[in-house]
């Protein structure tokens, strides 16, 4: 079952990651960690669809890029992300993100970095197409007014 996962999700996976980080090494270890968060799972996962272990697979990788993010905040900034504080690339974004509400963080990751389009993100999260579409443009709403005010 794992493997099956594996094989099928795991470039997918990365993709995602890597929208979220910016650093290969550091994707490649979350989707590891995934994946073995996914075996430790197994019994649930064999329990739920294909759409719904696709989607418990993707909260399970964000939700450890969030915990990778939260113990690397009391470090100072680099160089490097010191120059993209006033951008719109990068870091910047990835901190941005950090700041929406879960649900809409993660469809707007989905839609914008992983190129899904709002009736997969319905499939994937139980919500009709425009629901989806109503909830990127409030995070847009609100990545907007929070890019302003820093």
């Amino acid at each position: 079952m794992v493997g099956e996962l594996y094989g099928k999700y795991y470039t997918p996976l990365l993709h995602f990651c890597l929208s979220m980080t910016r650093e290969r090494a550091s994707a490649e270890d979350i989707v590891q960690d995934t994946f073995l968060r996914a075996m430790a799972n197994l019994e649930l996962l064999e329990e739920l669809s294909d759409p719904q272990r696709r989607a418990w697979l993707y909260k399970t990788a964000k939700n450890l890029f969030i915990d990778q993010a939260r113990r690397a905040a009391g470090a100072p900034l680099t160089e490097e992300e010191a120059e993209y504080r006033d951008d719109l690339t990068g870091p910047a974004v990835a901190a941005l993100c950090s700041r929406l509400p879960e649900e809409e963080r993660t469809l707007f990751v989905l839609r914008y970095f992983s190129g899904y389009n709002s009736v997969e993100l319905g499939d994937m999260f139980g919500l009709s197409p425009s629901a989806v579409r109503a909830r990127l443009l409030s995070a847009r709403r609100k990545l907007g007014k929070m890019y302003l005010e820093e």
